[in-house]
């Protein structure tokens, strides 16, 4: 890792390994003495509080749950400058329903939340662990729309400087992970284009639980054809990164292989 990017962005169909790859990406930042903080979506609604992914989580891995009742509150306090107005904003049934009326504006929110986090800390690097591919493709695209919408004022102001930032070549790099299947690889290259169609950001994918490092004559032949399969389906896509499959079954022993 040669030159660290302030925000990196995990995303892909649901069931593809994200979490785990997030998770083993910021050991990796750990050894290297990186400040990291992981991230995750909770839900996108305000009224939800409570999550069962955080238990689940390493002890060891920093990590912050992004919800968009506390992401909405903190966002609002800090344009009016008082907590109190924002808390009773944010519970009022006119706030709640136009959250949920406007498409994409919960995810500006998150993004303006975690790049007030680099911008008040200049050595933090963020890993956001994104619900699904529709979600990074919604909230990088809204990020856009919003700006070009209101043309001036405080969402525009803010939204600016967010797309300033997030077109920066030292600021993002996007990990779309895929499974090494060929319906799998073509869905991965088509959400590519697509982020961009957006900007030409740093994109890498990633085929994750590879067994290719398991082919031998022993192994039985339906997992001999499955590495074929493989074999085949990586090869429409030369620059995607083989992550090797572990056949371990604990969490942190999987971290460890990756």
């Amino acid at each position: 890792m040669n030159q660290t990017k302030r925000l990196y962005i995990f995303t892909g169909k649901g069931g593809v390994g994200k979490t785990t790859l997030s998770l083993a990406f910021c050991r990796e930042l750990e050894k290297q003495n990186k400040k990291y903080l992981y991230t995750y979506i909770q839900s996108n609604k305000l009224e939800l509080k409570d999550t069962a992914l955080g238990q689940s989580l390493p002890a060891d891995i920093k990590n912050l749950e992004l919800n968009l009742k506390d992401c909405s509150k903190g966002y609002i306090a800090k344009k009016l400058n008082s907590e109190t107005i924002a808390n009773w904003i944010t519970k009022t049934p006119f706030y709640q329903s136009l959250i949920n009326m406007i498409p994409g504006f919960s995810y500006v929110i998150y993004l303006g939340q975690l790049m007030e986090l680099l911008e008040e800390d200049p050595e933090l690097i963020i890993v956001l662990d994104s619900p699904s591919s529709g979600h990074t493709i919604t909230m990088l695209e809204a990020t856009k729309n919003f700006n070009q919408i209101f043309q001036s004022g405080l969402v525009f102001n803010d939204t600016q400087k967010m797309i300033e930032r997030l077109e920066s070549p030292d600021y993002v790099k996007i990990n779309i992970i895929c499974l090494p299947t060929l319906l799998a690889i073509h869905e991965g290259q088509e959400l590519k284009k697509e982020l961009l169609k957006l900007h030409s950001f740093n994109i890498q994918l990633l085929a994750n639980n590879v067994l290719s490092s398991y082919s031998d004559s022993a192994l039985p032949e339906f997992l001999l054809t499955k590495i074929k399969n493989e074999e085949e389906a990586l090869k429409e896509e030369p620059d995607i990164d083989r992550i090797p499959y572990s056949s371990a079954n604990t969490q942190d022993q999987i971290l460890k292989d990756i």
